[in-house]
């Protein structure tokens, strides 16, 4: 699973719209799909903000079995 997969699962899980992260996170909804698609990774310091927003523990959004994406990371 990438990280885009599971930070979709997650915010769908959590019942948040891209728009709904956006108002809790401040990151634009375009910012938003390019992570869950993985064509870019957050780093750290919004990784957590994602975290705190949807109300999980950092090591659940990135997962052990997390797989760098195979483009740019951000």
């Amino acid at each position: 699973m990438t990280f885009g997969q599971n930070l979709r699962g997650i915010r769908q899980a959590k019942k948040f719209s891209q728009t709904k992260l956006f108002q809790k996170t401040g990151f634009p909804q375009t910012t938003i799909s390019d992570w869950e698609n993985d064509k870019y990774f957050p780093n750290i310091i919004e990784a957590q903000k994602l975290a705190r927003a949807l109300h999980v523990k950092i090591s659940t959004l990135l997962k052990d079995t997390f797989q760098f994406p195979k483009n740019e990371v951000a």
